[in-house]
């Protein structure tokens, strides 16, 4: 890569969460993280981490941490990281089963708070939530300087592709040899399911981060991410219950640990704070934390939340 420009990582799951990023890099344990939104992706639980090791009495295999894909009108926020060569290595490798891409300058916008909107009516809050590139701002607020050049930056791509009324090429900008934003795409994209739930452990160091830049923040990122209930075992489920009904209750496919649930078996979300799946887990924070998270997430998914399962509590093979 060359040397002269200047790697940044839109961090949009546990990399909000400034403990989590110092885990991997510690250098970058007093460095700023520049909230921002993204167009263009879409956030959604759909990756996948197999267990080291598996309990043989448990069907749970792994579970499922965030995933992003590329949808036209999607917005996810999260943060910028600023980071040399070294660091960017380092996360490389953090980030297994993800594969590194750039995203282009243009689709990226700095975030906003309410009470620092030019102007204060419920219209413009909701153009700057539903349409960022509608509301021009000035970037006092940014408190990272490099982040505030990419984001002038990106201001001036946009601006030029509209008075040109065309699709401009970052390279002649100006800073598309200088300024690359990337972003760790899932290889895999696996809605969560029974075998590989969603873990609250891993949900908790993710709006730890968010909450630290503030509670619409965090809001933002419930509003903005999907996935966290789908219906994907109800045909299995379904099947055997009307071969149940038919009189044939034995499996036909040895390798299905499917084909025996009830349907009451079926979820996608595991409450694991007091025994956490999640590797950079914090069980403080978790257990300090926990009634204040559930709020917000009762507020936003409330029938996923319903239907989340403690991990003392899940059903065996």
């Amino acid at each position: 890569m060359d040397r002269m420009r200047q790697n940044f990582i839109f961090g949009y799951g546990s990399l909000i969460c400034p403990l989590s990023r110092a885990v991997t890099a510690p250098s970058l344990a007093n460095c700023l993280a520049e909230p921002c939104e993204v167009e263009g992706i879409e956030r959604t639980w759909s990756a996948r981490v197999h267990r080291a090791k598996r309990d043989k009495d448990s069907h749970i295999r792994g579970w499922t941490p965030m995933g992003v894909r590329g949808r036209k009108g999607a917005f996810s926020n999260g943060v910028l990281i600023c980071v040399d060569e070294e660091e960017l290595k380092r996360f490389d490798v953090r980030e297994g089963g993800y594969r590194r891409s750039k995203i282009k300058l243009s689709n990226i916008y700095p975030h906003f708070e309410a009470s620092e909107m030019e102007e204060g009516s419920g219209a413009v809050v909701a153009m700057e939530i539903d349409r960022p590139s509608e509301v021009h701002h000035k970037l006092d607020h940014v408190k990272c300087p490099k982040c505030r050049q990419l984001f002038e930056a990106a201001d001036r791509m946009r601006r030029r592709a509209s008075s040109d009324d065309t699709e401009m090429n970052e390279a002649d900008s100006g800073s598309g040899d200088e300024l690359a934003v990337w972003c760790y795409f899932q290889e895999q994209s696996i809605p969560a399911d029974r075998s590989f739930p969603i873990t609250q452990s891993y949900i908790d160091i993710i709006l730890r981060g968010c909450l630290s830049i503030s509670k619409n923040f965090a809001r933002r990122f419930l509003e903005t991410t999907t996935g966290w209930w789908n219906e994907g075992e109800a045909q299995t489920v379904g099947d055997f219950v009307r071969r149940q009904q038919m009189g044939d209750t034995k499996a036909t496919d040895d390798d299905d640990e499917n084909i025996s649930l009830s349907i009451s078996d079926h979820h996608t979300w595991v409450d694991d704070r007091l025994n956490p799946m999640y590797a950079r887990a914090d069980g403080a924070f978790s257990r300090g934390k926990g009634a204040e998270i559930d709020e917000l997430l009762k507020e936003h998914h409330p029938r996923a939340l319903a239907r989340r399962v403690s991990s003392m509590e899940v059903p065996k093979k």
